[in-house]
């Protein structure tokens, strides 16, 4: 009776226990896991705050070269300005373009992102458009 008795202890233990085990080999599974999803998280909030910083030192650069009498060498030097202010460590190997015409300009960034994703390589690239301004000259 009292061998019964023990297996029917052992056999309640077993039914009771029986994921004992199973909690490492899911976390094992599962934190690896979450780890990649939140270092893409991080990856994809990075590069849309880069575009939005690209897309103001743009639109920064367009601003001063559109200006009357301007040259696109200083609406080239504003944009890298305001990315050596903004994002000097975020957006790195970066090149600011104005384009000047007669009647409009142009302002281009491309730059490469900060990857927090190992053998990632990311880019982004704006660009602003806009009216040169003319003296009317007056009447």
């Amino acid at each position: 009776m009292a061998a019964l008795s023990a297996l029917h202890r052992r056999w309640a233990r077993v039914v009771r226990d029986r994921e004992d085990g199973f909690t490492t080999v899911e976390a094992v599974v599962v934190i690896p896991v979450v780890i990649i999803m939140s270092m893409i998280s991080v990856q994809y909030v990075m590069l849309w705050h880069a575009r939005n910083v690209a897309e103001a030192a743009a639109r920064d650069g367009l601003r001063v070269a559109r200006g009357y009498q301007a040259t696109s060498s200083q609406g080239s030097a504003s944009c890298t300005h305001y990315l050596d202010l903004v994002a000097n460590k975020m957006l790195g190997d970066r090149t600011c373009t104005a384009d000047r015409g007669t009647q409009t300009v142009l302002v281009t960034v491309h730059a490469k992102v900060m990857s927090v994703i190992p053998f990632g390589d990311f880019a982004v690239d704006q660009s602003a458009t806009g009216p040169v301004e003319v003296f009317n000259g007056g009447g």
